[in-house]
């Protein structure tokens, strides 16, 4: 039997699901790419107040794919880009 190797891309799309059971997110994800060299790439959602929830982050040595865009929009979801700064 061979070792499952879980990647970056399984962690988000975990997360994203845990987060949908929740009921913290239904569809658009929100995407904060990193604003300076070393900064984490992070995907959350807003509050009720409007405010960013962190659902996960990646150091900046963690890579996702050229195409966990496209992986995201199969599954349902919606990715939007925001500043590190918004908040």
């Amino acid at each position: 039997m061979q070792p499952v190797t879980i990647t970056n891309l399984d962690r988000l799309l975990t997360a994203l699901i845990q987060a949908r059971q929740r009921g913290e997110l239904h569809e658009t994800v929100l995407e904060r790419l990193p604003s300076e060299p070393g900064a984490d790439h992070i995907f959350g959602t807003r509050t009720d107040k409007g405010e960013f929830k962190p659902l996960i982050r990646f150091r900046f040595d963690q890579q996702l794919p050229d195409n966990y865009a496209d992986v995201l929009r199969k599954h349902g979801y919606q990715r939007i880009w925001c500043k590190q700064s918004e908040r």
